[in-house]
């Protein structure tokens, strides 16, 4: 067994009951038909866990959706590799789909690219600290990341969304252990009428964004300064930075901060204009059609 995403334990387990099959096969519903689902490189057991996670089942039920007259067929699906969390949850997939779009009833006789990487949803909270010395702050968290080869990486606190797609409660979480600081799910403002999608080119990952205002003294800015947070069992080593509001886009790369950085603008732009007033929902949650 070569698969790297078995660990070794699994991969024993596997070559003493040869549970991987290169003809091995699933089927799935997929609208009025039945799919094949291959796993060659996959054992049984991931593989049907696999099938069985959200970011799986969200992934199928999206691409059984129409629009504007258009839809997806599935001939079949490979599924290449299983990242396991732990012995029992499904980290991270990758499918290669047999493809094709269909418009109004016909179907384009060249496939479409089907490979993906699921790995579900996240939520990103953009912290907005006014200071009692007048001046406006936030919240950047800096921890290694191996996928960009950075040791320093500087994010917008964020989380992944865990199977009961509470977004506001996990929001609420990742709050609390990467910044120690508590809200109520009533304190987040929504900056996104629809959920992100940084790279759907490949990846299926959706990001829902928010904000917070919190006032602040001096005294517990500069005790957030630099605290050392996170998760030390799955591995997280965080420590966070307070820095000054307008000026953290030039610090980071990362799209949740400059994303919600911007439509943050908008927000606070469009109640400006009306006086305070919510604006009208478009893409921003309160952004209007003459800020855009």
């Amino acid at each position: 067994v070569t698969n790297p995403n078995i660990n070794t334990k699994i991969a024993e387990k596997v070559m003493e009951s040869d549970q991987i099959d290169m003809c091995a096969s699933f089927t799935i519903a997929f609208r009025d038909t039945q799919i094949s689902v291959t796993h060659p490189n996959v054992s049984t057991e991931i593989a049907q866990k696999a099938m069985e996670s959200d970011p799986f089942k969200r992934w199928i039920k999206n691409c059984e959706k129409v629009i504007d007259r258009k839809t997806i067929i599935l001939r079949g699906v490979e599924i290449q590799t299983v990242d396991m969390f732990g012995p029992h949850k499904v980290g991270f997939i990758k499918v290669k789909a047999d493809a094709y779009l269909v418009f109004n009833g016909i179907e384009v006789p060249k496939a479409i690219p089907g490979i993906a990487f699921l790995r579900g949803n996240a939520v990103g909270i953009l912290v907005a600290l006014n200071c009692e010395d007048g001046e406006k702050y936030t919240l950047l968290v800096e921890q290694p990341r191996i996928p960009v080869g950075d040791v320093t990486c500087l994010e917008l606190p964020a989380g992944m969304i865990d199977a009961n797609d509470d977004v506001k409660g996990q929001a609420v979480s990742e709050m609390e252990e990467e910044c120690m600081i508590k809200l109520k799910k009533s304190d987040l403002i929504a900056l996104t009428e629809t959920t992100m999608l940084p790279s759907a080119g490949g990846c299926d990952e959706g990001i829902d964004l928010y904000y917070v205002e919190r006032k602040v003294t001096v005294r517990e800015m500069e005790d957030m300064q630099g605290r050392l947070t996170g998760n030390k069992e799955q591995g997280e080593h965080i420590k966070l930075h307070v820095v000054p509001f307008n000026t953290a886009w030039k610090l980071s790369g990362d799209a949740k901060l400059l994303c919600s950085m911007f439509l943050y603008d908008k927000v606070k732009l469009s109640e400006k204009s009306t006086g305070g007033k919510k604006g009208k929902r478009i893409w921003g949650r309160w952004a209007r059609h003459d800020t855009l």
